[in-house]
């Protein structure tokens, strides 16, 4: 048997050991490098979480307001009559809400196990203080019985344990809770002396100053609250509505006073039988805004612009019309804006959007948020100057319809190019078209369509391409616009369309009476609150009242 030499033996195992070594040398290698890139991954991965995280935080800001509306009652609106609901006294007896009609009532549903219910209920005597100074007004409790959680026994003990005394009533089986759509407790609805809703909360009220805002609301009315607003804080002593407030200026009015905001105000005005504020409206711009026969369209300081706006003076001769036809003695300002239109408002047979009085130059533009159709037919009819350009007006504007599928319309048209622009829609001017049509009963039904769509789906943004997309940056809600699509729908008759609106366009309201800016549309803080948001819920409020 020949056998390996023992140094031939050692040499294969130090090799063997040798490329054991090796392998793990290679595997060490190769298993860090698959660590330190995972590691890297892994990094790369928690940037973007982070960054997702963000943007799940940025949509979640954005989606709370739509929240705040999801909360609030599903059957009933701002505006309308509450629906006929049957509740049950603490005899046993049936009673119908409508039982209640001829004087103001305000319903709160609640439970005994509702920790947002009895910090609510815990302010009660403080309420029932404060109605006292706002008439006889009723205040009822409704207990949501739901056979689990409460029971009437329950809720009978609370009261007379936090020595609460006032009516209760019960809803059985949820019917009245159901009937009505709503979604939380407490739920405080406050009814005029008809039983329509005319404020209603859906969030625990907690200080005396936000009672009394509702109770203000309810007791005076929505468009009447924001008016004292505009008029005490807002309006100067000239009678020019600012265009901003300043929360900071100490009652200081320092920005630009707009005819689009003087003319909203004439119509409000108008439709509130309030001839001391149209007249004192009025009466600042042909002292102010009136300058050699032409309507400024801005006074900044004390000087007025030597520029128009077509919109704003139909608006206002619209206003002074039906003020002529309400209380008379308006004839003299009708003629000198008429003339004033006839001269500045249209060149030839098409209406234009300016007149430049420094640069002697007619706009060779129409923006199609522009065509009052209504008020140019009516003066149309008045005066054989004004039916040309209204026939055009019409043609052009029915003819900007953008498509089936965004059935909204192009921003303006080009009179040198004859053609329409394809620039990003600002909502409040679509809407302005939108409701422009409807007046005049040319509104088609694919666009009313497409806005109970977007309602039900988040709401009309700010701002829209011509492909019917949201342009970025532009994905939050205005008052303004909610307010306009609320005049919308009251003209088309959609109901639906129109509580849908209101109750998006109260998002932003001010409702604690303890701020000096009690009853305007903005941030908490004072800040945010611009004179057209204000002006156009105000009418909104008046024409759907």
């Amino acid at each position: 048997m020949n056998r390996v030499p023992p140094q031939n033996r050692m040499e294969k195992f130090l090799i063997i050991i040798f490329c054991i070594l090796l392998f793990l040398i290679a595997g060490g290698l190769l298993l860090l490098s698959h660590y330190f890139n995972v590691d890297e991954e892994l990094k790369n991965r928690e940037k973007e979480g982070i960054e997702e995280s963000r943007k799940s935080e940025l949509d979640s800001k954005e989606t709370s307001l739509d929240d705040i509306t999801s909360m609030l009652p599903e059957f009933c609106n701002l505006n309308e009559k509450i629906p006929d609901i049957t509740i049950t006294d603490e005899a046993g007896k049936k009673e119908s809400i409508r039982s209640f009609e001829g004087k103001q009532t305000v319903i709160t549903f609640w439970g005994s196990w509702c920790p947002d219910c009895q910090e609510e209920l815990s302010h009660f005597n403080g309420f029932r203080d404060i109605m006292k100074n706002y008439g006889n007004i009723n205040y009822i409790l409704i207990n949501r019985l739901d056979g689990n959680k409460e029971t009437s026994e329950k809720a009978k003990q609370y009261l007379i344990n936090n020595k609460i005394n006032i009516s209760t009533y019960y809803d059985y089986g949820l019917s009245a809770y159901k009937k009505l759509g709503l979604h939380s407790i407490p739920t405080t609805l406050f009814l005029d002396e008809k039983g329509i809703i005319r404020a209603w909360s859906t969030k625990p009220i907690t200080k005396d100053s936000v009672f009394e805002g509702y109770l203000r609301c309810m007791t005076e009315g929505n468009g009447k609250v924001t008016g004292d607003f505009v008029t005490g804080c807002l309006m100067d002593s000239n009678g020019g509505v600012h265009a901003k407030y300043d929360p900071k200026g100490a009652g200081k009015q320092t920005s630009e006073v707009l005819s689009e905001t003087q003319g909203i105000v004439m119509e409000y005005a108008v439709l509130c039988n309030d001839q001391q504020l149209f007249n004192r409206t009025l009466s600042y711009i042909t002292e102010n805004m009136w300058t050699n026969g032409l309507i400024a369209w801005k006074v900044k300081g004390d000087k007025p612009s030597g520029v128009n706006a077509l919109l704003d003076d139909l608006r206002i001769l619209n206003a002074l019309i039906s003020a002529h036809r309400q209380w008379g003695g308006y004839d003299k300002q009708i003629n000198s804006f008429t003339e004033s239109l006839a001269k500045y408002g249209k060149k030839g047979g098409q209406y234009v959007d300016f007149y430049d009085s420094h640069l002697k130059q007619y706009a060779t533009r129409f923006t199609l948020c522009y065509g009052d159709l209504q008020t140019m037919r009516e003066l149309s009819n008045q005066d054989d100057r004004f039916t040309k350009p209204y026939e055009y007006t019409k043609k052009l504007v029915l003819g900007g319809k953008i498509s089936s599928k965004f059935p909204l319309y192009y921003s303006w048209y080009n009179y040198k190019t004859n053609s329409y622009s394809t620039d990003n829609l600002n909502s409040a001017e679509a809407m302005l078209t939108l409701l422009h049509l409807a007046k005049a009963d040319l509104l088609p039904d694919d666009s009313l369509d497409w806005l109970e769509e977007q309602m039900k789906r988040g709401g009309v943004k700010a701002r829209y391409n011509v492909k019917g997309e949201v342009v970025e940056g532009y994905n939050y809600d205005s008052t303004a616009v909610y307010a306009l699509i609320a005049l919308i729908a009251k003209e088309a008759g959609d109901q639906q369309l129109q509580g849908m609106a209101l109750r998006r366009m109260e998002k932003m309201r001010i409702i604690d009476t303890s701020y000096p800016y009690f009853g305007a549309f903005g941030m908490e803080d004072g800040t945010g609150i611009n004179s057209f948001d204000q002006v156009l819920a105000m009418l909104a409020y008046e024409y759907t009242k």
